[in-house]
């Protein structure tokens, strides 16, 4: 049993390193904004956006509201 974990950590930590050491340079090309383009639903009005890919405008918005009452 010793054989197997002792085994198994010897193959795993390498590869954490592996990853460790891949994780920053992915995190800083994702970090770079993208550029701003011409916005295509500026005739819409204010608020939406654009689905990535088509060329359907959007708007996701919402409200939260409370209420109560007595009863005599």
């Amino acid at each position: 049993m010793r054989i197997i974990v002792v085994g198994l950590l010897i193959a795993v930590i390498p590869l954490q390193a592996f990853a460790a050491a891949k994780k920053p340079v992915a995190m800083k090309q994702s970090m770079t904004p993208a550029p701003r383009k011409a916005d295509p639903c500026k005739q819409y009005g204010a608020g939406f956006v654009q689905v990535e890919g088509t060329s359907t405008c959007i708007r996701v918005g919402g409200s939260v509201g409370i209420g109560g009452g007595v009863s005599q």
